[in-house]
């Protein structure tokens, strides 16, 4: 379903949603390489997806407040 009000639900405006995706893309693109490196060498990367992912999680619950 398109939902044309989730920069608003979610309250920020089109451009401020739009930079704050592209930078979260851009960091989660970052630990693609670290990920790769992490499957193959296990016992070195051990905590940095899930590290991520609370950051990432605090940096959305940051944005629309």
């Amino acid at each position: 379903m398109i939902n044309f009000k989730h920069p608003k639900d979610v309250r920020l405006g089109y451009f401020k949603h739009l930079v704050f995706t592209w930078l979260e893309s851009i960091r989660l693109a970052g630990m693609l390489p670290i990920m790769i490196i992490h499957g193959i060498i296990p016992f070195i990367f051990d905590n940095s997806f899930s590290s991520y992912i609370g950051k990432a999680s605090e940096r959305i619950k940051k944005i629309g407040t």
